[in-house]
């Protein structure tokens, strides 16, 4: 089992040049957007000219049972979703070695130009009926993330298949349940982190200061065996949250190079789910949903688990969406 971020997002469709306008999604002009991808996503994206992804690959991922081949993806018409594996490849315009991981670092072979090295990706796409906008879920591992390359992939499918309407996409922020996380949740840590540091601070950490160098520093608070994050610690970050106020009091954090413009990144645990959320630029609120899976025999999130695991996130939010 390994833990593994869920980004979750909201999108429309509406005419070209007027994006108040969103259609529902079920009806658009006859046209039900579910059905539309439940038949023809997966071959929408395995024929999708990379020159167009900034030269990244993009299919549905594939798995081989006897004689047979199968994509990776389902639909379920009552919930009306669709879910699958999408692999997007990457570094094409590179050569590169790839070598064994042990002391030696031996050089098994050398990835020419032209080749890319694919990574397979979870997605959801959530299409409620009666509703003007629907879901879109996408896995996240560690610095590697779906977006760009779905972001532009589904655009592009709405475009073509809904008449020519254009496609936005947004953060899913549901601000009263992460006021709820954030104050009555249990804190597994917060993270403070400033993005650069000043050139006397960073002398104060490293002995010296090279001019022009940047560094960023952070600092984790963990709870240990019985501790708790107190409530007073909780109300101070809810402060920030509502009135957009700083989160450090007195001078101790500012003397190790803390400011109010610093990042905090609370971890918190709710009726058995976890989320990661991140109060960013003056505190807007970003959350992460971390959620824990189990890997297959190439290391990456096993379908059946993380979609089980997805829909039990979503399901948590009470939106009665599926």
């Amino acid at each position: 089992m390994e833990n593994r971020k869920l980004e979750i997002y909201t999108f429309i469709a509406h005419p070209n040049r007027k994006p108040t306008e969103n259609v529902i999604l079920e009806d658009v002009f006859g046209n039900d957007l579910y059905v539309r991808l439940k038949n023809g996503f997966p071959n929408f994206v395995d024929t999708f000219p990379p020159l167009q992804i900034d030269d990244k690959t993009a299919k549905i991922e594939k798995v081989k049972n006897g004689n047979e081949v199968k994509s990776i993806f389902k639909f379920n018409d009552s919930l009306r979703y669709i879910a699958g594996k999408i692999m997007i490849g990457d570094d094409d315009g590179k050569e590169q070695d790839v070598v064994e991981s042990n002391k030696e670092k031996t050089v098994l072979y050398t990835k020419k130009k032209g080749q890319s090295v694919e990574r397979p990706y979870y997605f959801m796409i959530i299409v409620p009926l009666g509703l003007k906008y629907g879901f879109i879920v996408l896995e996240r591992e560690g610095k590697h993330s779906a977006k760009g390359v779905f972001d532009k992939l589904f655009r592009k499918f709405i475009h073509e298949n809904l008449s020519g309407l254009n496609c936005k996409i947004s953060n899913f922020v549901e601000s009263e349940i992460i006021k709820e996380y954030l104050e009555f949740g249990q804190y597994n840590s917060i993270t403070l982190s400033q993005k650069i540091i000043s050139s006397d601070k960073a002398e104060q950490y490293l002995g010296t200061y090279i001019d022009g160098s940047k560094y960023k520093v952070e600092l984790r608070i963990i709870p240990l065996e019985n501790s708790v994050i107190p409530f007073n610690t909780k109300k101070r970050i809810l402060k920030n949250l509502e009135n957009n106020e700083g989160f450090f009091e007195g001078t101790e954090f500012r003397n190790i190079g803390f400011d109010d413009d610093a990042n905090v990144k609370v971890v918190a645990t709710k009726d058995g789910n976890t989320r990661t959320i991140d109060l960013e630029d003056t505190f807007k609120v970003r959350p992460y949903y971390v959620i824990n899976v189990a890997n297959n025999n190439k290391g990456f999130s096993e379908f059946k688990n993380i979609n089980k695991e997805a829909k039990k996130l979503i399901r948590s939010f009470d939106l009665n969406i599926l």
